[in-house]
């Protein structure tokens, strides 16, 4: 084993850091020294060293708030994408990126053929029988992405699986709104999928809209 991985994952035995660490995922605001040390329960001294070495290690990443009088506040964030641990390392996500790219390249063609590759997907994991938007996008919610539905028919996707590649690779979105469109197939819901595009760093957001898949995919086969 490397000697990075083994820092990485002997700073992460630290139950305190572990907590902090798992704080921020388990909401993403942004945080103070004092922050930190108020839902850890330890020192502010104690809260600082666990996050400088966080910082260290790329869990987190460092910022100023500005605002208030006197000199700006020092708060930490999550990064922008996520810490991966491999031995030997893989790079999946220059696979994905690269074949996102070269099915963009082909225009419409390789764009149904994303759409397709996520509705198939979409089926093969769906329930079936659901009733709702959220208890058809259980299967995706297991696998850790994270929905929101407001009353106007848009889901915000605020942890997309597929964040990094779909920020390289857009098309990538249809692949997802594709996954989408498949688990919503075998429901009581009569709708299709509209990507709208990446929203914020970590998440996406699609359009509910009146069932076209079938027009869809007639346009396709022809």
């Amino acid at each position: 084993m490397t000697g990075d991985m083994e820092r990485a994952l002997g700073a992460l035995r630290d139950f305190t850091r572990r907590d902090i660490l798992l704080r921020f995922y388990a909401d993403r605001k942004p945080r103070s020294v004092e922050d930190v040390g108020r839902e850890a329960g330890v020192h502010r001294s104690v809260a600082f060293e666990h996050l400088e070495r966080l910082v260290a290690l790329g869990y987190l990443e460092v910022a100023h708030r500005r605002g208030l009088p006197g000199k700006p506040a020092k708060i930490y964030k999550l990064t922008g994408g996520p810490v991966q641990i491999s031995h030997p390392m893989r790079r999946y996500d220059i696979v994905a990126e690269s074949l996102g790219r070269a099915f963009d390249e082909l225009g419409d063609v390789g764009s149904h053929a994303v759409r397709r590759a996520g509705r198939n997907f979409g089926e093969s994991i769906a329930s079936g029988g659901a009733r709702s938007a959220m208890a058809a996008l259980e299967p995706m919610l297991e696998m850790g992405a994270e929905y929101e539905m407001d009353r106007g028919g848009i889901i915000q996707c605020n942890n997309c699986l597929f964040a990094e590649v779909c920020r390289r690779a857009p098309v990538i979105c249809r692949f997802h709104a594709g996954i989408l469109d498949g688990l919503f197939m075998h429901t009581e819901l009569n709708v299709s999928v509209q990507a709208l595009g990446f929203r914020d760093p970590y998440g996406c957001a699609y359009m509910l809209q009146e069932n076209t898949l079938g027009e869809e995919l007639e346009a396709q086969a022809r």
